[in-house]
């Protein structure tokens, strides 16, 4: 289960799916650009739960990895995760 806080949506969704292919599916609107992990564009707030990661995502820094941030087109949810968006 995902929560976008945001636009007030609550989505079933499997592990299989990156956080922004779920909003997409929902027309949850979250900016992204090269879906790799490697520009930061689609970095959104982690307010609950945990993600694991499909590779390495270079876009974010130690401190913002600390503040919760996540990159949503690398992100795969483990369990329920709520995020900003």
């Amino acid at each position: 289960m995902i929560s976008f806080a945001k636009s007030g949506k609550e989505v079933n969704a499997s592990s299989e799916q990156s956080i922004l292919e779920v909003a997409e599916a929902e027309g949850i609107e979250i900016p992204s650009n090269c879906r790799s992990g490697n520009c930061g564009t689609c970095k959104q707030k982690l307010r609950l739960g945990e993600v694991e990661y499909q590779s390495e995502p270079n876009a974010l820094s130690d401190s913002e990895k600390e503040q919760g941030f996540i990159l949503t087109c690398i992100s795969h949810p483990v369990g329920r995760v709520a995020i900003d968006a």
